[in-house]
């Protein structure tokens, strides 16, 4: 099965990047969850990244090197086999379960980061908000982070809170990377 997606996925993109020049490529694997992998990192090793490599390889040909998967919960313990198979940049890094400093600790500039942002801090309100940016500023300030909400604005922050977390951001953001 998961050879016929591979197949799939590369013929598609040796037709469409022949025309189409993307900046970027995304895949999609909740694979991890609160504690970690749902599956054994040597099970990933053996049969995710041999198929990984095959999709970035002509994504790397075709000049597209920032490879970003989507994955929810605690993914550390997958994060060197996504780099060995081509796949540089994680999201969403949900803050109950994945440290971005520990992540950049770790793997260095190799690994590029989008998300971090506790989305309790804009539940919590304006000087959580105030916390939880601070909280980030070195990681901004050192690059190849995007900070972003870890997944979505959960409905119970106000649209006043929101309003304030994008003014605090873009004055953060301005700040930081002028």
């Amino acid at each position: 099965m998961m050879d016929t997606i591979v197949n799939l996925v590369t013929t598609i993109l040796r037709r469409v990047l022949k025309d189409v020049k993307p900046d970027i490529a995304w895949f999609w694997e909740d694979m991890a969850y609160s504690k970690g992998p749902l599956l054994s990192p040597k099970l990933f090793e053996k049969f995710m990244i041999p198929r990984y490599k095959k999709i970035t390889k002509i994504l790397n040909e075709h000049g597209v090197n920032i490879v970003v998967v989507d994955c929810d919960g605690n993914i550390e313990q997958l994060v060197p086999g996504w780099l060995e198979a081509g796949v540089n940049c994680m999201f969403p890094l949900e803050a109950r379960y994945v440290d971005p400093y520990r992540l950049r600790e770790k793997f260095g500039r190799k690994v590029l980061l989008v998300g971090g942002i506790d989305k309790k801090a804009l539940i919590a309100g304006e000087k959580a908000i105030d916390k939880e940016l601070e909280r980030l500023t070195p990681l901004l300030e050192e690059g190849g982070y995007i900070p972003t909400v870890d997944h979505r604005v959960p409905p119970e922050v106000s649209y006043q809170t929101y309003l304030y977390y994008l003014k605090k951001k873009r004055e953060w953001l301005e700040k930081h990377h002028p």
